[in-house]
Formats: structure tokens, sequence, C-alpha cells
């Protein structure tokens, strides 16, 4: 179900921004991401650094923990140096299955993980709640 704007305001499209290797799986959370907006898929963390130097206006971040060449926690720790897009939220997935894999994307500045399998639901409420006004603290 598709949230809506408060009455007499329009909300513009999100940005998501989703770097995955398995293009199965970039297609599935294309599919499941769509009703937020526009939803832009890599291959691979270099790719998703260069869509983020040409387009840095995402509002979202989608990151599998596996990506080839640059893992997901260096593109993670790129991101979070990298001053346009530093603040951008950043979900990860992985279906590494290691116990301290969510503790090490957290380390690396993502703001929330999921471990593959989850649901579609689990999936959409995540995005969702990294797509909600944040209040930062200096």
């Amino acid at each position: 179900m598709k949230d809506f704007p408060a009455h007499g305001s329009v909300a513009p499209p999100k940005r998501v921004l989703v770097a995955d290797d398995d293009v199965d799986v970039c297609t599935l959370l294309e599919l499941v991401l769509a009703p937020f907006g526009d939803v832009t898929t890599v291959h691979d963390a270099e790719s998703a650094l260069t869509v983020l130097a040409v387009e840095p206006a995402f509002d979202v971040i989608v990151s599998d923990f596996n990506l080839p060449g640059i893992s997901g926690l260096e593109f993670v720790e790129r991101v979070r140096r990298g001053s346009h897009c530093a603040a951008v939220p950043i979900l990860m997935i992985s279906g590494h299955g290691a116990l301290n894999v969510g503790e090490r994307a957290r380390a690396a500045g993502v703001d929330a993980f999921l471990d593959k399998p989850f649901t579609l639901g689990q999936l959409r409420d995540a995005v969702k709640s990294l797509l909600l006004p944040r209040v930062r603290y200096a």
C-alpha cells in the first residue's frame, strides 16, 4: 500500500540506488521498491560510486555486503567519507551468514541491516523507515 502525502501537499518521488551483483536480486528489489519512487540498479560498488558522483541526489542506498571488486563495506565507508552523499541512509543486505556481518556493517556506517533471506515486507519496512525525516544532532 502506498503512503500518500498530507492533503494539499505533493511529495516528490524518492530516489533509491541499489547495488547488488545478482541480476535477479536487483530485478526483484527494483520491483519491490518502485512504489517509493525511481530505482537505479548497479552490479558493483565502482558503478555505484560513479552513479553517486554524477547523480548524488539519492534518498536511500541499498547495498549487498558481497560485491565484486570493492566490498560492500568499503563502498559504505567511501560513501560516508564523501561529503556530497555522506548523510544518505544506507541499508545493507547480506546472505553471508557470519555472525558479525551486521556489526561490521554498522561500524562501517550503515543505518540498517537485513540478513538474507528476508521477507519483502521486511525490506519495504526497512526502506520506508530510512526514508522518514530524521533529526540529526550535532
